[in-house]
C-alpha cells in the first residue's frame, strides 16, 4: 500500500507541476506587478497548489533518509511556501467581482521568503541526496533564482523583465518538479 501511495504521489506531483507551469507562463503574458488574476488562472493555481501539497510528502519521503535535516527543513518551508499560491489564487475565485490585485502584505512577504528558502534547501538536499537526478536539483536551484528575481527584484525593473523572469521561473519549476514526479511514479 505504501509503495502504491508513493507512486501515486509522483503522478500528482507531475500533474501539479504541469498545472503550475502553465498558470505561471500564462500569467507572464501580462506585466506581473499588480496583476489582477482571472478566476480561470486562479483555479489553475489552486488546483496546482492542492496537487503539490498532496504530493510533496511523497517527494520528501523518497529521499528522507539521505536528505537529512536540510531536506526536512526544505520540505517544511516548501510546504509553507505553497500556501502563498493558495492565498494569491483564492480571492478571484471567492470574490469574482473584486478586480483588485493582491497588494503587499507581511503574510505574503513571509510566505514568499518561505517558498524561496524551501526551493533553495530542497534543491541543495536533492543534489546532495542523489535519490533524484542531480539535474532536477539544479533546475530547482535555477527556479529558486528565478522566483527570487520575480518576487523581490523585478518590481524595480521594466515590466518585461518580470514577464520574462516569470516565464522562465514557471518553466524551470515545472520541469524540476515534473522530473521528480516522473522519477517517483516510475519507481
Amino acid at each position: 500500500m505504501a509503495y502504491t501511495a508513493l507512486r501515486l504521489s509522483g503522478l500528482l506531483l507531475t500533474g501539479g507541476a504541469a498545472l503550475l507551469g502553465v498558470a505561471i507562463v500564462i500569467l507572464s503574458f501580462k506585466p506581473v506587478i499588480n496583476q489582477v488574476l482571472s478566476p480561470r488562472i486562479s483555479l489553475l493555481l489552486l488546483l496546482a497548489s492542492i496537487l503539490l501539497l498532496l504530493s510533496l510528502p511523497g517527494m520528501y519521503a523518497k529521499q528522507a533518509d539521505t536528505a537529512g535535516w536540510l531536506g526536512l527543513a526544505g520540505y517544511a518551508l516548501l510546504q509553507a511556501g505553497i500556501v502563498l499560491l493558495i492565498i494569491i489564487a483564492a480571492p478571484p475565485i471567492l470574490y469574482p467581482s473584486m478586480r483588485e490585485a493582491t497588494g503587499e502584505n507581511p503574510v505574503i512577504f513571509a510566505l514568499g521568503i518561505a517558498l524561496t528558502l524551501g526551493l533553495l534547501l530542497t534543491g541543495i538536499a536533492t543534489i546532495q541526496a542523489g535519490v533524484y537526478s542531480q539535474w532536477s536539483g539544479i533546475l530547482l536551484l535555477a527556479a529558486t533564482a528565478g522566483f527570487f528575481f520575480v518576487f523581490f527584484v523585478a518590481e524595480f525593473l521594466p515590466a518585461q523583465a518580470g514577464q520574462i523572469g516569470s516565464a522562465f521561473f514557471g518553466i524551470l519549476l515545472a520541469l524540476a518538479l515534473a522530473w521528480m514526479g516522473l522519477s517517483i511514479w516510475s519507481g
